[in-house]
């Protein structure tokens, strides 16, 4: 099919299955994800995922993250930070230590192991984000406390994914890498400091313009140019995007027509875009999966995400249940963990069916944590008001 009437399908299916799933009380995403994979080689076939589907998923996910740090207060986002950083980083370790165990016993190598490591380690700042919008709580403390950990779990993906990249190429190029961590803390210090006035600066001189639009050219332009920059910087598109939302936030909800602009060409049709192709990703043959290894890795991805960010949280929050809410809110892999089996395919290192199966699992976190934050957020005791600012 070509791309035009594709694109025009995936989303006209995308947006009826996102109504039914969120009028039977489930975020939309989940109905998204599925019109993806209905539309997929999996099941019908009529649409398959191309550089036109990829290129509009991947300003989905920039806008998706744009738009979110459009919602958060500066203030408040970095009270949450220390917090982030113990989640983050529990959440990592204990699903990095899981994985690559549960590869050994299996039988794999140590590579193969460490791939399977490091793919249940990462969580999809993306799929965290939109299931928090969907479901209301971004902006509790235990929502930043989730935005905050896969804004930095994100970092440690990319770093994940450098490391083993020299490891499959059998080079020491731990230069290469503290290169990198240096050129990500240098973007976020810079854009946080000195672009963050550039960025304020340049937004309300396009509030002076006579064309009416030109501030809503504006912000999307200084976001996309974040972005370009949080790539260039070794880190994903998102993170940049996310950053200049944040800087932005202030500014632009000052403006409700422009707020709900931006949110509307965001949710009505870029963002829809990139969970269907979430979707599309699903394999078309099963046949040669083993489901006992499909479903055991699948459980070691929930449970140990979800220990490591009860661990990470628990200090902070002191209380099992929010914390335990934390865990559920990393559970989702996304976008790194795919470019980490893609690369390791590429590589030689992951055989097929294993990339296959990795691959499910990836999209099968994906779909459940939806539902599992929604029941999560619906316990009592979970501490559903949002942070009071800092004094």
């Amino acid at each position: 099919m070509d791309p035009l009437p594709a694109l025009l399908v995936v989303l006209v299916v995308a947006k009826v299955l996102g109504e039914l799933v969120e009028r039977a009380g489930f975020p939309a995403l989940v109905g998204e994800i599925a019109a993806g994979a209905l539309l997929g080689p999996a099941l019908l076939g009529i649409v398959r995922m191309d550089d036109t589907i990829g290129t509009f998923a991947d300003i989905g996910l920039i806008v998706l993250l744009f738009t979110s740090g459009l919602q958060l207060n500066m203030r408040s986002f970095r009270n949450s930070i220390r917090t982030g950083f113990s989640v983050a980083l529990w959440g990592v370790i204990i699903p990095l230590l899981g994985g690559t165990a549960a590869g050994l016993v299996f039988g794999f190598s140590y590579i193969e192991s460490l791939v399977i490591g490091v793919t249940l380690s990462i969580t999809s700042i993306g799929v965290s984000v939109r299931s928090l919008i969907d479901l209301n709580q971004l902006k509790t403390d235990a929502g930043l406390a989730i935005v905050s950990a896969a804004v930095i779990d994100d970092a440690i993906g990319i770093v994940l994914l450098g490391s083993l990249s020299a490891l499959a190429l059998g080079e020491g190029r731990v230069n290469n890498i503290l290169v990198l961590l240096f050129l990500a803390a240098l973007f976020i210090g810079l854009l946080l400091t000195v672009g963050r006035r550039a960025i304020v600066w340049a937004f309300k001189i396009s509030q002076k313009a006579h064309t009416h639009e030109m501030s809503y050219s504006m912000a999307l332009v200084l976001g996309l140019l974040a972005a370009v920059l949080s790539n260039w910087a070794g880190l994903h598109y998102a993170i940049g995007a996310f950053l200049a939302g944040l800087v932005l936030g202030d500014s632009i909800r000052s403006d409700q027509t422009l707020y709900d602009s931006l949110f509307d060409l965001a949710f009505g049709f870029f963002v829809t875009i990139f969970f269907a192709s979430i979707g599309l990703l699903f394999p078309s043959d099963i046949s040669r999966f083993s489901i006992i290894l499909l479903a055991a890795l699948f459980f070691i991805a929930l449970g140990t995400k979800t220990a490591g960010g009860l661990a990470g949280a628990l200090p902070a929050f002191r209380n099992y249940k929010k914390s335990f809410l934390v865990g559920l809110g990393l559970c989702p892999r996304g976008e790194v963990a795919l470019v980490v089996v893609k690369v390791s395919l590429a590589a030689g290192i992951l055989s097929a069916s294993l990339f296959s199966t990795l691959t499910v699992v990836i999209i099968a976190t994906v779909l459940v944590t939806p539902f599992l934050l929604a029941w999560g957020f619906s316990l009592p005791g979970t501490g559903q008001e949002t942070p009071s600012p800092a004094r």
